[in-house]
């Protein structure tokens, strides 16, 4: 196919269903999978905390391996892994809510196993998912609207969990006891991962891969050395790391932060998800206009910035409803409009270091930052729960300490506000590095 063809609608709709599916399991995990292991498998609150760190450290070898398999393969290999792990995806998946009726000990190490196992599968389907843009079109604006079709699909899936994760397991488990809960997570997992792995083969077969990188057969530390030598690139890890570990904390702790500030219920929390999920659907292909006129760098530091406001406004909001759905709102709004750009500038950075370096290592830089946000992720859910072990929290409890409530909050609004606050510096040492014609 010649590559100056342009991007048909179903080219690019295939392309964000990649995103629909990893976002209804990565949503089940970053939003659920810690309520799962402390309200509905029982898992103690230090054992949770460490698996959410260790299967991030697992991954540390998964990503950078799948990567340069990826660059040594070439790049027309790129369909077909993603059509292999279609299924394995689902049901490694499905396995991290099956919970197995065993002791204490097995439940620990079942649940440990699983998440760690899905990790390496996820982090298999999901580099060379990243790279495939690079490889479809060389336009920055198809590249741009790709990843707004791609931040579609990820709030889609974030959605239909948001909307659905709560109800339904009351729903197909028939009631609310822990065991009816237990089963239907089970059943609702199984529903996700089935749609899931579906979705994956629609990306497989719906994408043209236009511009494969050929294979390389290049020295591992000395494609490290020249793709750390890329200021942009590493400066894009440091966005997406920050970037995640709000994401982390905001979907990680609203449920929490439902029940011991706003004084709701898991509901309410599922509620929050929603609303947040909706407006990030929403406002996403804001992000094109608004990148065209004022450059990726400049309208990432403007959406920074509103989220910055909204934080502050959360804090002093306090227990107010009111006030806390206007601040998460415009939250939400600032993210969503910026949430491509992470993605446009990591393109930009790593079509930038390939003359720089003499060296075809598409596939091992994505999948660098596709574990630096998988570890900005474990790092967070360790630090969240040990906030809720430090703050005493009670499992499925109907009243929490009051030490309880600082902790929520420092989880919930500060941590994730430093977190802006220094994606705005990176954004500030990349902006000195803009060709002085790029668009005011």
């Amino acid at each position: 196919m010649p590559s100056q063809q342009a991007l048909s609608l179903k080219e690019k709709a295939a392309y964000g269903c990649g995103d629909v599916s990893s976002n209804m399991m990565w949503g089940m995990t970053s939003s659920y999978l810690m309520y799962y292991y402390t309200d509905i498998y029982g898992l103690p609150l230090v054992a949770v905390s460490w698996i959410l760190l260790v299967a991030r450290i697992v991954d540390a070898f998964c990503d950078p391996a799948i990567g340069y398999f990826v660059d040594r393969m070439g790049g027309r290999i790129v369909p077909r892994l993603i059509q292999s792990l279609a299924i394995p995806f689902g049901i490694t998946g499905f396995f991290c809510f099956l919970a197995l009726p065993l002791s204490p000990t097995g439940k620990v190490l079942w649940a440990g196993l699983t998440y760690i196992v899905f990790g390496a599968i996820y982090s298999c389907i999901n580099t060379p998912y990243g790279a495939l843009a690079v490889m479809i079109s060389r336009s920055e604006t198809d590249r741009t609207s790709l990843n707004a079709f791609r931040m579609m699909g990820c709030q889609a899936g974030s959605l239909f969990v948001a909307l659905a994760t709560i109800p339904a397991i009351s729903w197909l488990g028939g009631g609310a006891s822990p065991a009816q809960h237990r089963y239907g997570m089970a059943l609702y997992v199984l529903i996700l991962s089935v749609l899931g792995s579906i979705l994956w083969f629609c990306v497989a077969r719906g994408c043209t891969v236009r511009h494969p990188p050929a294979p390389v057969r290049q020295n591992l530390v000395v494609t490290l050395c020249h793709l750390c030598r890329n200021r942009a690139w590493v400066l894009s890890n440091l966005l997406a790391f920050f970037y995640f570990v709000g994401q982390a904390a905001l979907f990680g702790f609203a449920l929490y932060y439902a029940r011991a500030i706003l004084g709701g219920t898991e509901q309410t929390g599922a509620n929050i998800i929603t609303g947040i999920t909706i407006l990030l659907f929403a406002i996403v292909p804001a992000c094109v206009p608004l990148a065209k006129r004022l450059g990726a760098v400049r309208a990432g530091i403007v959406c920074l910035a509103g989220q910055i406001v909204a934080y502050l406004i959360m804090a002093l909001a306090g227990a107010s409803m009111t006030g806390f759905v206007l601040s998460a709102a415009l939250l939400a709004l600032a993210q969503g409009t910026m949430s491509p750009l992470y993605y446009t500038l990591l393109a930009e950075a790593v079509d930038d270091g390939d003359p720089l370096t003499s060296t075809g290592s598409a596939g091992l830089a994505y999948s660098i930052n596709t574990w630096v946000t998988k570890l900005a992720m474990g790092i967070t859910g360790f630090v969240l729960a040990q906030f809720l072990s430090w703050g005493h929290y009670v499992a499925d409890g109907t009243t929490q300490p009051r030490e309880l409530l600082s902790w929520v909050t420092a989880g919930f609004i500060w941590l994730p506000l430093g977190a802006v606050c220094l994606q705005i510096v990176c954004l500030l040492a990349w902006r000195r590095k803009e060709p002085a014609g790029s668009p005011a």
